[in-house]
């Protein structure tokens, strides 16, 4: 049997590149570990083969081959007996659809499965809009996938699917969901060789252009989070459930990407890493010990009610150079609404502490909640600028399906006039109760054009200079970084602002 699982182009309203699709890479491994030689699977990774010349149409940037006919040849030569494609957000989600209507129209056989966060959360939906899909595969993947390869196959019956809704005798057949695999150190290491490393390489370097070090990989290491933030979907495929991965499997997936690929620094990709302090003890334990010179980060943030400054210096030890703390807000009553466990005045101690430790410092503040008022954004973007954070972005609040405030957002009637399709978090299309998307989109702009401004007003303070910005610079690499992280900042945040202003003096 030959399976194919596609990675989508996507249409964005700016060029976005995307990190590996390590949900694919995991389904693969997997199943090429139970299969054998009785399955060929591959990874048609459509926005990794075209995403280098983003072809800008409209509104929307075309990141990928899109083109129907390259991707009819492209599956030509794969000759699929199963077509796998993944949507993991929202705003992609007519891309997947028009994917497989793509897959359909030149081979009408070959049944095709759709996984991932969105299609988990609108199974039903996404067979009832979009004929050319002939499964869900709800949740958690890597089993439910092998079982769906079990029934073609012959081996057991579709109504055995936990997890899989599909169409029978022209009704939609919702099968019982499958519980979460209770260790996931049964999955094997993701297998990279699915995928353009070089490719992933280069789209990291244009995303991640403040990491420390080139080239950059992501991790896993655990799946889910069991805190219950409003503005989060994720649950819908791990509940609220945390599952670590054993250390010294993560041990060996770090030091394959390390020593076989060349990477030099790992962002770890998890929901929520901190979540048992004596694990990232243990972590930084043994990177200290093995003094690789690796560099790490946190993705989704450091869980400020979760460390103390003794992890923080262990941290900094291992490798970890900057923070990202998720705040996600200045404002205690939008705090509450997030159902955020932050406390402002702890937030404010411990990034003191880690900006005197040598930590660059980040953190998202995002306005436009369903019910936040301007006094409340206000109060939150002032928290942010009375804060020593060196970075901070300003984002504003996506109703993702399946999340508690995509109910709220429905529930007031404020969905009605979302655009969606390929939507990012730095401008709006969703008025609020307070607010229209433009006075949003306007906000947004004005706290993230200052930024940059007030931290130099900031360091130019000799005792700001000297206890917030000189624990940086405790090595020549520790200057290089500098030079390069200001360098990046001028092409990409004040070059656009120059050319603006100078532009009319030049137009006719």
């Amino acid at each position: 049997m030959n399976i194919i699982l596609i990675h989508p182009y996507i249409r964005a309203m700016e060029k976005t590149f995307l990190s590996e699709p390590l949900g694919l890479v995991c389904l693969a491994t997997h199943a090429e570990k139970v299969f054998k030689e009785k399955i060929r699977i591959s990874i048609l990774d459509l926005y990794a083969m075209g995403a280098r010349s983003p072809v800008k149409n409209g509104d929307y940037y075309y990141l990928g081959i899109h083109d129907e006919a390259v991707i009819a040849e492209e599956l030509a030569k794969l000759q699929p007996d199963l077509v796998g494609i993944t949507c993991n957000f929202t705003a992609y989600v007519d891309d997947s659809l028009d994917v497989a209507d793509i897959v359909k129209h030149h081979f009408p056989d070959v049944p095709i499965v759709m996984g991932g966060a969105h299609p988990t959360i609108e199974a039903v939906e996404t067979l009832q809009h979009c004929s050319s899909v002939d499964y869900v595969a709800r949740g958690e993947g890597e089993i439910v996938f092998e079982n769906l390869i079990r029934y073609l196959l012959g081996e057991i019956s579709i109504d055995a699917i936990n997890g899989l809704t599909y169409r029978k005798d022209g009704e939609i057949v919702f099968n019982p969901k499958m519980d979460l695999i209770k260790d996931i150190d049964r999955l094997p290491i993701p297998n990279r060789k699915y995928i353009d490393q070089q490719a992933y390489k280069y789209f990291n370097k244009q995303t991640v252009w403040y990491v420390r070090k080139q080239p950059v990989a992501t991790v896993m290491t655990s799946r889910g989070c069991p805190y219950q933030c409003v503005f989060c979907s994720t649950k819908v495929v791990w509940e609220r459930n945390w599952r670590p991965r054993s250390l010294e499997l993560v041990f060996e997936e770090i030091e394959i990407l390390h020593k076989e690929y060349g990477f030099r620094e790992i962002i770890i990709n998890d929901d929520q890493f901190m979540l048992k302090k004596s694990r990232i003890h243990e972590f930084c334990d043994y990177f200290i010990e093995k003094n690789y010179n690796l560099c790490f980060s946190v993705d989704a943030g450091i869980s400020i009610w979760l460390v103390d400054v003794d992890l923080l210096e262990k941290m900094r030890k291992a490798g970890f150079y900057a923070l990202r703390f998720p705040i996600e807000s200045g404002c205690e009553k939008t705090l509450e609404y997030i159902r955020k466990p932050v406390k402002l005045d702890k937030a404010s101690a411990l990034i003191d502490e880690a900006c005197r430790l040598g930590f660059w410092t980040s953190s998202n503040i995002i306005v436009g909640f369903p019910y936040e008022t301007r006094e409340e954004v206000n109060e939150s973007i002032r928290y942010a600028y009375g804060s020593v954070l060196d970075f901070t972005s300003f984002i504003i609040a996506k109703p993702q399906a399946g999340s508690e405030m995509y109910e709220d957002f429905k529930k007031e009637g404020l969905l009605e006039k979302a655009v969606v399709q390929g939507s990012d978090f730095y401008r709006s299309d969703y008025d609020t109760l307070h607010f229209t998307a433009r006075e949003l989109n306007d906000i947004v702009n004005n706290a993230s054009s200052k930024w940059f401004m007030h931290k130099v007003k900031f360091f130019i303070n000799p005792i700001n200079f000297y206890r917030y910005f000189l624990p940086k610079l405790k090595s020549i690499e520790d200057v290089r970084y500098l030079f390069s992280v200001l360098l990046a900042i001028f092409r990409r945040k004040i070059m656009p602002i120059l050319i603006s202003k100078i532009k009319p003096f030049f137009s006719p």
